[in-house]
């Protein structure tokens, strides 16, 4: 077999072995009975696909220690959470594997989304669910905001540069011009099926968000430029030392349109008295805001004064008659500089 045949191969047994190792877990944790006799089964299979890992000879990280050390792992023993700790360090290792196969094949897909209305927070969940897309069928993803119709499509005329790279990085370090040498492009666009959710369901998940949040962590790190503006910020501002609550109240057309499937948010009323209760309750320093919203800052500024810390300079009246987008667009309003206002929040 060529190279090329052995990586591809690899990918499609990883992701089988992957898929039932999860399945099998997850059986064994609805049943409350764990079957330990599975973990040297999955370690013969981690060995038999590092030998065609190997075989590639290409990629200078080996998992040969890592696969050691799961296997001095013995589920079931006096140990405390040797178990959890076994499926963790198993997962890890057979990630890191896809993934520098991923990176081998360099076969990419385009993430696009023609749509001129929803704003970077949309643009952020979805491209989360693209990303997985993505990876999950063995591509580098790369966010193009070239070659599409949002948000962005301004910005990237404007500064002459792929619009998300402004605030940040790609998911695997390739950019556009890296496609011209890959073997396969494959274009993602619109909504994916799995992604974050507005609802409620999803935000009151701890399991979700962390997965999420462990995604965003790992293929959506900051831009070199919005580092520095929140690392100015965090410096600027008294966090440092100090006890903080962070709040987030929105207004404008979140509350004047009630988006479909989102949250509904409490009353302004009813958020500042929560956030005066928990300031007492955990003997907070400070308030932090985020809102879009001019009526909302100038209510928690007359609630708690110099206890207030924002970062924010782009403000709109409570009533628009518009979407904040078309507001944007109406006002001429400096869309890089609410994107990075909204990126630091």
């Amino acid at each position: 077999m060529t190279r090329e045949e052995i990586a591809n191969e690899l990918f499609e047994a990883g992701k089988e072995v992957k898929q039932c190792f999860l399945n099998e877990i997850a059986l064994s944790q609805a049943n409350n009975l764990s079957d330990y006799t599975i973990y040297p089964k999955y370690i013969q299979l981690l060995n038999n696909l590092n030998i065609l890992y190997r075989s590639l000879g290409t990629e200078p990280q080996s998992f040969d220690c890592f696969i050691s050390e799961i296997s001095e792992i013995v589920p079931g023993s006096s140990v405390q959470n040797t178990e959890n700790l076994f499926v963790s360090k198993f997962i890890s290792v057979l990630n890191g594997m896809l993934i520098n196969t991923i990176k081998f094949r360099q076969n990419y897909c385009l993430i696009r989304r023609n749509d001129a209305v929803p704003g970077l927070a949309s643009h952020i969940i979805t491209n989360l669910g693209q990303i997985l897309t993505s990876l999950n069928n063995g591509y580098i993803p790369i966010i193009d905001t070239v070659n599409a119709d949002n948000v962005f499509t301004g910005l990237s005329k404007l500064y002459s540069v792929n619009a998300w790279e402004l605030y940040f990085r790609q998911p695997m370090a390739a950019n556009l011009e890296a496609i011209s040498s890959g073997k396969e492009v494959k274009i993602l666009d619109g909504i994916p099926k799995f992604m974050p959710n507005y609802n409620m369901d999803c935000l009151m998940n701890p399991d979700l968000m962390a997965f999420w949040r462990n995604i965003m962590k790992t293929y959506m790190p900051l831009s070199a430029t919005l580092n520095d503006r929140v690392e100015h910020c965090l410096n600027a501002l008294p966090f440092a030392g100090s006890k903080v609550l962070g709040i987030i109240c929105r207004g404008t057309d979140y509350t004047n349109i009630r988006p479909y499937n989102h949250p509904v948010q409490p009353s302004l009323e009813a958020v500042l008295a929560k956030a005066d209760e928990f300031i007492r309750i955990y003997q907070c320093d400070y308030c932090y805001l985020a809102t879009e919203d001019r009526d909302i800052l100038s209510a928690f500024q007359n609630k708690f004064q110099d206890k207030l810390l924002t970062t924010q300079e782009i403000y709109y009246e409570s009533d628009l008659a518009d979407t904040i987008n078309q507001t944007n667009i109406s006002n001429h309003v400096d869309i890089h500089q609410k994107n990075m206002e909204y990126s630091m929040n």
